[in-house]
């Protein structure tokens, strides 16, 4: 059995799989601060109850966030590439 380890590292990394692996994180990193953000402005609480605010929406974005990825469709688009190792 050839054991190339260029291919894969090429795998994991490349094509469609990693790249949308890769955009999800980003636009989660992203997100989820934005999000926060516009929620804590949105309510009329300043200082500590915009702080509190804000860290509740992060929160709750995470969790819809990781819901989301539970979902059978996301694993299989995110986690696919990882199950062929």
């Amino acid at each position: 059995m050839d054991h190339d380890p260029n291919k894969e590292s090429h795998k994991s990394c490349g094509g469609c799989t990693g790249i949308f692996w890769w955009a999800t994180l980003a636009v989660a990193v992203l997100a989820i601060p934005a999000f926060g953000i516009v929620v804590s402005v949105i309510f009329p609480f300043r200082g500590l109850g915009a702080l509190v605010i804000f860290v509740l929406a992060c929160w709750l974005c995470t969790y819809l966030g990781m819901r989301l990825m539970a979902n059978p469709i996301m694993h299989e688009k995110i986690g696919s590439h990882k199950e062929k190792h």
